[in-house]
């Protein structure tokens, strides 16, 4: 697939403050310059230990819902928690039930069930409810619930607290919690769901004078719904993940973690989406989401250790069924050439409803387009929608409004009913919408890349450094480097399955592991070739000792025109030639120096390799600003007269590099 390799601008001068000042490598510093931080700003990113909690009442109706808990305490009236069965909906309904319990709250709690009710509120549920209870908190859903808040008014008191965007009319509830409501003063927009519960804790625990410390204990519950629910890890989420992530205490959480085989010591946002978020999930896409809330609010380990065990087996449940949905939908893609389509629709009979969103994302990633999965099952169409950067998906089906029986959605993830006879107009209209509204340059994904570097820049302790940006996720995403024109002397297949690639590469002599997942088709096209690579760099710890490895995102065929680093030397590789050209004029007692002991000296004083092309490149950059002459091809004259610092940033040369988006 061919992909857009996109360089982040650079502001050479701000770079080199940060560096200096925050003492960090000159690439960590360029990360942070690309982030738009200030000084200060980057400061408090790197120490998000000291990232202060907003106040909790800045959100709008938090005093209302803090006064009918006080209420409910006094009196020992029952509450219910109304959740909703995914993780963030699921994390939020333990938090709430763990901190009401241990406040001396009557607390007890409600999910929906996937299949047979669906997302929200429902008045079939309210009316189980209504009886037992004085008090219904909703977590993580209620904010569009309209029609059943009224249903409701006048029965029991229904506080919200939620983080989805509302529509132009709110419910008539007791209070409404939720920072993306309007004349709402909160400064943090991006809470998930259980980041508001946790707001709603906080306040709590301020109203009865109780210590807000103590409620950092349960971060490792608001961690997991925040990095599950995707929600940008800035701000106040970054402080939740942090410092939930490096102090699980959560039995169920650790039990979960223990079957993955992961090191508690070493949690990051990975583990928890890529293996303790599945797991929870699959409880309410397969059986129902009660089973993960249990897990997270027992305190007896063998509960923990069988309710995760029958969670992982669910979960391989799971992984079974989209995996037999997705091998459908690429047959039925690439038998009637949908991929040529600039929205991908697919239609099956019989396919479980509850996994089609994964099976959708697994397209969205194969064919980079949006993808629609209607599962048909008793005449009902039920979809999935997951789409690409610069297409609206829930626009897109508001131009299809009427043929649906309800719909829903953002941006980039959607879903709706639809009756099957409906399904061919439907067609239609969506393919209509979007050919009007897809070009060509949609179609293309688009990878951000941090900074070109050599192999060489890249050490243990440069991986080390780039922890500090942690915990990766939305708003936050994990660096990914360019190297070019780097020779593989060995590729092969690994794995199982033999569908992973791993390679060694050299540069200058030296050798460099390389891994990429599901690309062992590039085995035969890279083995003794020239590449350029798109990477991440890790630590691959094996037999006790730690190795540089190179996780491969994308490959290119080198060309042979000169790279990116030597059209377009950075600051520090210019000003390491400069120094070399005097320490060589002081050895040597001359001005006049040559290519061969320029690059000599550069590997003496700073153990640098760099191309012939790039030192001529530095050479041209310090004679625009009057450092030196160049007098032929391979020989320069170092001014000695100079007068002053010489900004690099008047070369002509220099400033090119600023202008350039793509590799």
């Amino acid at each position: 697939m061919k992909k857009h390799w996109e360089i982040s601008p650079i502001d050479e001068k701000k770079q080199q403050t940060l560096a200096k000042t925050l003492h960090i490598s000159p690439i960590l510093a360029q990360i942070l310059v690309h982030k738009n931080f200030s000084l200060e700003e980057a400061t408090l990113f790197l120490n998000s230990e000291q990232i202060t909690y907003h106040n909790p009442f800045l959100l709008k109706d938090m005093d209302k819902a803090c006064k009918r808990l006080q209420i409910a305490l006094k009196n020992q009236e029952k509450i219910c928690i109304y959740g909703d069965y995914d993780v963030d909906g699921i994390s939020s309904t333990a938090l709430l039930v763990t901190v009401l319990k241990k406040l001396g709250f009557i607390v007890d709690y409600y999910l929906p069930d996937r299949h047979s009710e669906g997302y929200g509120l429902h008045i079939e549920s309210l009316d189980k409810l209504i009886p037992k209870y004085n008090l219904i908190i909703t977590v993580d859903c209620g904010i569009t619930a309209i029609e059943e808040i009224a249903y409701a008014k006048d029965k029991i008191d229904i506080i919200i607290t939620d983080h989805h965007l509302p529509r132009e009319n709110l419910p008539d509830a007791l209070a409404i919690v939720n920072p993306n409501q309007q004349n709402c003063s909160y400064p943090f927009k991006s809470l998930c769901g259980v980041g508001v519960a946790f707001k709603l804790c906080q306040a709590l625990y301020q109203t009865l004078n109780k210590d807000n410390v103590d409620l950092e204990q349960y971060l490792d519950i608001v961690a997991l719904g925040t990095v599950a629910d995707i929600v940008p890890l800035i701000d106040e989420n970054r402080r939740f993940v942090k410092k939930g992530l490096t102090h699980i205490q959560n039995l169920g959480i650790l039990e979960l973690l223990h079957i993955c085989n992961y090191q508690t010591d070493t949690i990051n946002t990975g583990h928890i989406g890529f293996g303790v978020a599945p797991r929870l999930n699959a409880a309410g896409r397969l059986t129902h989401a009660s089973n993960a809330v249990e897990l997270l609010l027992t305190k007896d380990k063998q509960t923990a250790i069988d309710k995760s065990q029958y969670l992982d087996e669910e979960n391989k449940k799971r992984q079974d069924i989209v995996e037999d949905i997705f091998n459908q939908a690429v047959e039925k893609v690439e038998s009637s050439n949908l991929d040529k389509d600039n929205i991908i629709v697919v239609v099956g009979e019989n396919w479980h409803e509850g996994v089609i969103g994964i099976a959708a994302s697994r397209l969205q990633e194969k064919y980079y387009r949006p993808i629609i999965i209607i599962a048909i099952n008793e005449g009902i169409g039920k979809a999935s929608c997951r789409s690409i950067e610069g297409f609206h998906i829930k626009n897109a089906l508001d131009f299809c409004a009427d043929d649906f029986v309800v719909y829903g959605g953002h941006s980039m993830a959607a879903g709706f009913t639809i009756e099957v006879n409906k399904i061919p107009t439907f067609l239609s209209h969506i393919h209509t919408y979007a050919n009007e509204n897809i070009s060509e340059d949609i179609l293309i994904p688009t990878c951000k890349i941090e900074a070109v570097v050599y192999p060489q820049d890249i050490t243990l302790d440069f991986i080390s450094e780039l922890t500090k940006l942690e915990p990766f996720g939305m708003g936050n995403t994990k660096p990914q480097f360019v190297c070019q024109h780097v020779y593989v002397s060995q590729a092969k297949a690994i794995g199982r399955e033999q569908n992973h690639l791993h390679f060694i590469f050299e540069y200058h002599s030296n050798r460099y592991t390389a891994i990429g997942w599901n690309m062992a088709e590039y085995v035969d096209k890279i083995a003794y070739k020239y590449i350029d690579i798109l990477f991440q760099p890790e630590i691959n710890h094996w037999n006790d000792k730690d190795y540089i490895q190179f996780k491969i995102n994308d490959i290119r065929l080198s060309d042979n025109s000169p790279t990116f680093l030597e059209k377009y030397p950075n600051y520090d590789t210019v000003g390491k030639v400069y120094l070399t050209l005097r320490k060589l004029s002081m050895q040597t007692k001359t001005d006049k120096l040559n290519i061969s002991s320029i690059n000599n000296g550069l590997k003496q004083f700073y153990n640098i390799d760099i191309t012939e092309y790039a030192i001529k490149t530095c050479l041209k950059i310090m004679q625009e600003i009057n450092v030196l002459t160049i007098l032929d091809e391979n020989t320069i004259i170092l001014n000695t007269m100079l007068q002053g610092k010489m900004d690099i940033n008047a070369s002509l040369t220099f400033a090119q590099r600023f202008n350039v988006k793509r590799l």
